[in-house]
C-alpha cells in the first residue's frame, strides 16, 4: 500500500515535465541563478563607478595635416610655392577622399581627409614620401615640412585670468597658472589663447646702416654668429674627454644689444646697440582679449585619450582650491563641459527612478507584487550587467552612450514583463510554482527572443558603418545590444527561479485591488478589445485598404515638406557668439574699434538680462589683427626696418 502510494506521490514542476533546458537547470538550482544575478549586479556596479566619462566619444579626426612654416611670405607666395605644389603632389595617394589648403602669412597648411576604413599611419607615411619627392621643395627660407596625425583631444574646462595689468604680468600670471596645472595629477593638456609670444625685435635705423657702411646682411650675419648654441665634438686627453661645445644663445634683448657687428679701422667695436633699438617684448600680432570687459588670458583643460573627463575637472577644482593668485589677479572657470555630461547622468537617473516607479505601480496594481519586485530588480541586473560588457567592448559613458542606456531604458521591461506576467497566467493551471514558471517561460520564450533578436538586428548596421558620424553613435548599439542580451539572460534564467517559488506576496486589501483591477481589464478586452480584432479579421481586406491609405497618407506628408526631416534637431544652446572680419591688412585699429562697439552692446544686452532673470552673463573677447595670431615663430629674433618687417630674400 505504502508502495502503490509512492507511485503516485506527484514529483516536482521541473521533474514532472521532464524539461532539461537550461530554464529549468536554473529553476532546479535556484541557487545557481542568485549567485548569477550578484555577479552581474555587483560586478557591474563595481565596472560602473570606475567607467571613464567623457563629454563625446573619443573618435579619430580622420585627417593627416601637413605644415610649411615659410616666414616673411605673403599669403600669394605661400600659395604658388607651397600649398599648390604639395596637394598635385597628394592627390595621386590611395585612401585620400579630400585634399584642402590654406596659405596664410608665414605658414601653409595642407589637410588630407582620408577615405573610410584606411590606416591613418600608412597614410602619413605616404604622405611624407610623397611631399619628399617634390622636386626644390621647400622654397628658399621656407623651413621643413611636417606632416602629423592630429590627436583627438577634448575640452574639459576653461580658465579665464583677469586682471588690469601689464601685459607682461598678466602673461607671467597664466603661464604660473599653466605650470602649476600642468604639475598637478590628473592633467596632461593646458594651453594658453588670447596672449602673444614672446619675441626680441631688433629695429635697424637705416641712417646708421648709411653712417657706419652697413647692410642688412652684416647685421643679420652678426646676430646670427652671436647667438650660438652648437657642440663642436670633444677632445680626447690622458686626462680624460673634454667635450666642446658653444653656448652662447642670446636669451634677453640685453644680450643681444652687446653682439659686436663690426671692428672699425680705429678699433672701436660696433655693437648691435649702435645701429638698431633692441625691443624685448611679445611678437608684431595684435591680440585683443577681455572677459566681462577686463582684460583676460585663457587657460584651456583639455583631456587626452584614455583620460576620464570628470576626474580632469576634479583635479581642476582641487587646484582652484588652493591656489591663491597674484595681487590684481582673478581666476574664474569659463566654459565648463562637464556640465553638459551631468545634466545627461541627472536626466538618465530622472527617468529611471521615474521609470521603475511607474512600471513597479501598474504591476503590482495589475498582477502581484512579488511579480513587480522581481521584474525591476531584472531591470536593474540587465542595466548593470550590460556595465560588464562595456569596458571589454570600448564603451565610455558619454552623452552618446548615456542616449543609449535612455533609449534601452524602455527596452528591457518588455521581456521580463511577458515572461512573469505569463508565468503568472500559469499558476492557475499547473501543479506547482515551478510547474508554471517552466510552462510560463516555455510558452513565451520564442516571440520574446524573436523580439529582442529584431530590435538588435535593428541596431546592428550602426556597428559597421563609416565615418565620423559612424564612430561618434557607435556607442549607442554597442549600449543597446548589450543590455539587451544581459536582459534575454536575466528573463529567461534568474526570473523564473525567483518567482518558482514562494507563492505570492499580494495579500488582504492588496489582493482585493488587485482583482477588481483584473477583472476591469478583463471585462475591457473580452467587450472592446476581442471583438474590434475579430471584426479586422472578418473584413481583412477593409483593414488592409485603411492601413494602406494611412501609409500613403504618411508618406505624403513627407513628401510635401509638411514633415520635416532634420538629423540633428536645432536645440537653442546657452551662448551667442559673433565674428568680424576685415580684410588682409586692415589697420589694427579698425579692428579694435569694432570690437570695442561689438563688446558695448554685448554688455550692454548681458545687463539686460541679468537684470530680468538674475542669471550671469559673461561676454568674453579675442580679437587678433592680420588673420591669426602667429605661433609659427622661427626661434630666431627678428628684423625690423623703420617699422616695417625686413623679408630676408626681397629688396
Amino acid at each position: 500500500m505504502a508502495d502503490e502510494m509512492s507511485d503516485q506521490t506527484p514529483q516536482s514542476g521541473a521533474e514532472e515535465s521532464g524539461d532539461k533546458s537550461l530554464t529549468a537547470w536554473f529553476i532546479r538550482n535556484p541557487v545557481a541563478a542568485n549567485l548569477l544575478m550578484f555577479v552581474l549586479l555587483v560586478g557591474g556596479g563595481l565596472m560602473a563607478l570606475s567607467a571613464r566619462f567623457e563629454v563625446f566619444p573619443t573618435i579619430s579626426p580622420g585627417i593627416v595635416q601637413v605644415t610649411v612654416p615659410y616666414p616673411g611670405a605673403t599669403p600669394v607666395e605661400v600659395e604658388e610655392g607651397i600649398t599648390r605644389r604639395v596637394e598635385e603632389a597628394l592627390l595621386g595617394i590611395d585612401g585620400v577622399k579630400r585634399v584642402t589648403s590654406s596659405a596664410s602669412e608665414n605658414v601653409g597648411s595642407i589637410t588630407i581627409e582620408a577615405a573610410d576604413f584606411v590606416d591613418l599611419q600608412r597614410l602619413k607615411d605616404d604622405a611624407e614620401a610623397a611631399v619628399d619627392r617634390i622636386s626644390q621643395f621647400p622654397p628658399e627660407n621656407a623651413e621643413q615640412p611636417v606632416v602629423v596625425v592630429p590627436e583627438p583631444t577634448g575640452g574639459v574646462v576653461t580658465l579665464a585670468v583677469v586682471g588690469d595689468l601689464p601685459p607682461l604680468d598678466l602673461k607671467k600670471a597664466a603661464e604660473q597658472i599653466e605650470r602649476d596645472l600642468l604639475s598637478t595629477p590628473g592633467v596632461t593638456l593646458v594651453s594658453l589663447t588670447g596672449d602673444r609670444d614672446y619675441e626680441i625685435s631688433i629695429e635697424v635705423s637705416e641712417q646708421a646702416l648709411r653712417e657706419y657702411g652697413l647692410t642688412f646682411s652684416e647685421v643679420a650675419s652678426a646676430v646670427r654668429a652671436g647667438s650660438l648654441d652648437l657642440a663642436a665634438g670633444s677632445i680626447v686627453t690622458e686626462g680624460g674627454e673634454i667635450l666642446l661645445r658653444t653656448n652662447e644663445r642670446r636669451q634677453t634683448g640685453e644680450a643681444f644689444e652687446s653682439i659686436q657687428v663690426r671692428t672699425q679701422n680705429s678699433g672701436a667695436i660696433l655693437r648691435v646697440s649702435d645701429v638698431a633699438t633692441v625691443n624685448d617684448g611679445f611678437v608684431r600680432s595684435r591680440v585683443r582679449s577681455t572677459y566681462n570687459g577686463s582684460p583676460a588670458i585663457f587657460v584651456e583643460v583639455s583631456r587626452a585619450r584614455g583620460e576620464d573627463v570628470l576626474s580632469v575637472k576634479r583635479a581642476v577644482d582641487e587646484f582652484l582650491d588652493g591656489y591663491t593668485p597674484p595681487v590684481g589677479v582673478q581666476v574664474l572657470e569659463f566654459r565648463d563641459q562637464t556640465m553638459v555630461l551631468s545634466e545627461r547622468v541627472n536626466l538618465l537617473v530622472r527617468n529611471a527612478l521615474f521609470g521603475f516607479a511607474l512600471v513597479f505601480f501598474f504591476l503590482v496594481l495589475m498582477l502581484d507584487l512579488k511579480l513587480a519586485f522581481w521584474i525591476c530588480m531584472g531591470i536593474t541586473t540587465a542595466f548593470l550587467g550590460g556595465f560588464l560588457l562595456f569596458g571589454s567592448i570600448g564603451v565610455t559613458l558619454s552623452m552618446i552612450s548615456l542616449f543609449g542606456l535612455i533609449v534601452v531604458l524602455g527596452l528591457v521591461v518588455d521581456d521580463a514583463v511577458v515572461i512573469g506576467e505569463n508565468i503568472d497566467a500559469e499558476r492557475n493551471n499547473a501543479s506547482s510554482d515551478t510547474d508554471a514558471a517552466i510552462r510560463g517561460v516555455g510558452g513565451v520564450k520564442a516571440p520574446v527572443l524573436v523580439g529582442v533578436a529584431t530590435t538588435i538586428f535593428a541596431f546592428a548596421p550602426l556597428l559597421v558603418t563609416g565615418g565620423t558620424f559612424a564612430e561618434i553613435s557607435r556607442a549607442i548599439p554597442l549600449v543597446v545590444i548589450s543590455i539587451l542580451i544581459i536582459s534575454l539572460i536575466e528573463a529567461f534564467f534568474i526570473l523564473p527561479s525567483h518567482l518558482s517559488h514562494g507563492g505570492a506576496w499580494s495579500r488582504g486589501l492588496m489582493k482585493q485591488i488587485q482583482d477588481r483591477i483584473s477583472r476591469s481589464f478583463a471585462w475591457f478586452s473580452d467587450n472592446l478589445v476581442q471583438p474590434s480584432v475579430r471584426t479586422a479579421a472578418r473584413w481583412r481586406y477593409v483593414t488592409l485598404g485603411v492601413a494602406a491609405a494611412f501609409f500613403i497618407f504618411c508618406v505624403s506628408l513627407v513628401a510635401n515638406g509638411n514633415v520635416r526631416f532634420i538629423f540633428f534637431p536645432f536645440i537653442e544652446g546657452n551662448e551667442v557668439s559673433a565674428s568680424i572680419s576685415f580684410p588682409a591688412g586692415a589697420p589694427y585699429e579698425r579692428t579694435v574699434d569694432a570690437v570695442e562697439r561689438l563688446e558695448r552692446a554685448a554688455l550692454g544686452i548681458a545687463g539686460e538680462i541679468e537684470e530680468a532673470t538674475g542669471r550671469e552673463i559673461i561676454v568674453s573677447i579675442v580679437a587678433t589683427a592680420g588673420g591669426r595670431a602667429s605661433r609659427a615663430g622661427t626661434g630666431r629674433p627678428k628684423l625690423v626696418h623703420d617699422g616695417g618687417e625686413y623679408r630676408p630674400g626681397r629688396s
